[in-house]
C-alpha cells in the first residue's frame, strides 16, 4: 500500500477518535511576526528539532520506524533546560508535533512542552514557531490547528486563511540573517503553492542581510529511511530553487528538514556550500539512517555522505552502545557494511543506534555555530558533534570538549580464544 494511502487510513482513525476545535486549542507565544526581527548585540541562540509526536503504527512500520518510548519528552526536557538566559531563546520546531490535527493532539503538544513554550498569554518559557508537517496537516489542510497553537503565525494572505509560510531576520553583530519558514508540502497546498513561490521570490529580494537560513519539514537531501526517500513530491528543491535562482548560491547557508526520524549532516558542496541539516531525531519513531547512498531523487548524480566527521562521531556512539549492552553483531556489520553487509550501503539501524536529539544553533555576527545534543541509547544527553561556519574558512566539524570517545578493545575471553 503507497504510503499517501496509509497516512489516509491513520487520519481516518485518529479523528474518529477526537474533532478540531480551534477555541479550545492552548496558543504559544510566537518567536516574530512575519517580517519582524530578533536582535541581540551578541550572541543569539536558538533550538531546533522536529518530530516530536507520538507513533502513527500505520505509517510508522512502513518506514521502518522503531519506537523510542520517552525520547520526545526527554529531548523537550532537554532543551527546556538549557533554555532562557544564557540558553536558546526561542525554539524552532520542524514540524510533526502531532499524530493529526485535532484539539487533543494539539494541547498534547502544550503540555509536553510545558515550561519550555511560553504561552500566548505571557508567562515563564521561550517562544516559538512551528514549520508545517505532513501530520500537523492530516485533517486539517488549512492548518487552522497549527494556527490556534501559534497564533499570528504565518504572513498575511487574507480570508482569514493561515499561511504556513513566513520570515523574520536575527540581526547579531551587526550582521543579518534572513530567516525563511517554508512550507514543502506542495501537493498538500495546492493553489497555496503560488502564493508561496510569489512571496518567496519577494522577501529573498527585499533589504539588505548577509545570509540565509531556511526551514522547512521535508528535506531536499536525506539519508535516513528504509529506503531513499528524499525531495518528496519535488517541493523542497523547488523551494530551494526559488531561493537561489533569486538572490544567488552562496547566500544561502545551511538548509533544515525533519522529514525522516534521524539527525544528519550532509555537505553535498564543499565547505563552501549550504549545510544540509537533518534535525528529525526529535523522538518520533527513529528510522534508519544510511551513511551514503544516491540522491538521484533530488536531481543529483552524485552520490551522498554523511559528514565524515559525524558520521565518527555516530560510529564511536555504536561502539560504545555495543559495548554496554552487547548488541547483535549483525546490527554493528550492517553499520560497517562487512561481513554479511560487506558490498551494501552502511546503516545505523534504529535497533541499534537511534539517532536522536536536538541542534542548538548559535549566531554571532557571521558566524554560525550548530551544535548536535545527542540522546544516547541509555537516556543520557551529550554534545556529540559540531559545524561552524567560518566567514574565511567556511564550514568546519569538529567533535566538542567532552564528546564521547571510543571504548577500549574487549579483552579477549577464552570462548573468543577456542573460535
Amino acid at each position: 500500500m503507497r504510503l499517501s494511502s496509509l497516512v489516509s487510513l491513520s487520519a481516518v482513525f485518529l479523528a474518529s477518535a477526537c474533532r478540531l476545535d480551534p477555541a479550545r486549542i492552548a496558543g504559544h507565544a510566537l518567536v516574530a511576526d512575519d517580517g519582524g526581527k530578533v536582535a541581540a548585540d551578541g550572541l543569539v541562540m536558538f533550538a531546533v528539532v522536529g518530530n516530536t509526536r507520538d507513533p502513527v503504527p500505520a505509517v510508522d512500520n512502513a518506514l521502518g520506524g522503531i519506537p523510542v518510548p520517552g525520547a520526545a519528552d526527554a529531548i523537550l526536557g532537554d532543551i527546556a533546560a538549557r533554555a532562557g538566559k544564557g540558553g536558546p531563546r526561542f525554539l524552532l520546531h520542524l514540524g510533526d508535533a502531532v499524530r493529526i490535527s485535532t484539539s487533543s493532539e494539539w494541547n498534547r503538544f502544550s503540555a509536553r512542552t510545558r515550561g519550555l513554550l511560553q504561552p500566548h498569554a505571557g508567562g515563564d518559557g521561550v517562544p516559538g514557531l512551528l514549520v508545517a508537517g505532513d501530520r500537523d496537516a492530516a485533517g486539517d489542510d488549512r492548518y487552522r490547528g497549527l494556527g490556534a497553537a501559534f497564533p499570528g503565525t504565518g504572513a498575511d494572505i487574507g480570508y482569514n486563511r493561515v499561511a504556513t509560510w513566513s520570515s523574520f531576520d536575527i540581526a547579531s553583530a551587526g550582521k543579518v540573517w534572513r530567516v525563511l519558514v517554508l512550507d514543502s508540502g506542495k501537493e498538500r497546498l495546492g493553489s497555496r503553492w503560488t502564493e508561496q513561490r510569489n512571496y518567496v521570490q519577494r522577501v529573498v529580494k527585499k533589504g539588505e542581510y548577509d545570509g540565509i537560513l531556511i526551514f522547512m519539514h521535508d528535506p531536499v537531501l536525506d539519508l535516513a529511511g528504509r529506503e531513499a526517500d528524499m525531495n518528496r513530491g519535488g517541493g523542497p528543491a523547488e523551494l530551494l530553487d526559488w531561493v537561489e535562482e533569486s538572490v544567488g548560491l552562496l547566500k544561502v547557508r545551511a538548509v533544515f528538514g525533519a522529514g525522516h526520524h534521524a539527525a544528519q549532516v550532509i555537505l553535498p558542496d564543499g565547505p563552501f556550500g549550504a549545510a544540509h541539516i537533518g534535525a528529525g531525531g526529535g523522538g518520533a519513531p527513529a528510522e534508519p539512517l544510511r551513511r551514503w547512498g544516491g540522491a538521484d531523487q533530488a536531481g543529483r548524480n552524485e552520490d551522498l555522505q554523511l559528514e565524515p566527521v559525524f558520521d565518527l562521531a555516530l560510529m564511536t556512539a555504536l561502539d560504545i552502545e555495543a559495548r554496554r549492552i552487547e548488541l547483535p553483531p549483525v546490527l554493528v556489520d550492517q553499520a560497517k557494511a562487512r561481513g554479511s553487509y560487506a558490498g551494501f550501503t552502511g546503516a545505523y539501524a534504529p535497533a541499534a543506534l537511534p539517532v536522536t536529539g536536538w541542534w542548538q544553533v548559535s549566531v554571532y555576527g557571521e558566524t554560525l555555530d550548530l551544535l548536535f545534543r545527542f540522546r544516547a541509547p541509555d537516556g543520557t544527553f551529550t554534545d556529540l558533534y559540531r559545524l561552524t561556519l567560518d566567514p574565511k574558512d567556511g564550514w568546519k566539524p569538529s567533535r566538542p570538549a567532552g564528546a564521547p570517545s571510543a571504548p577500549p578493545p574487549r579483552r579477549a575471553s577464552v570462548e573468543d580464544l577456542d573460535e
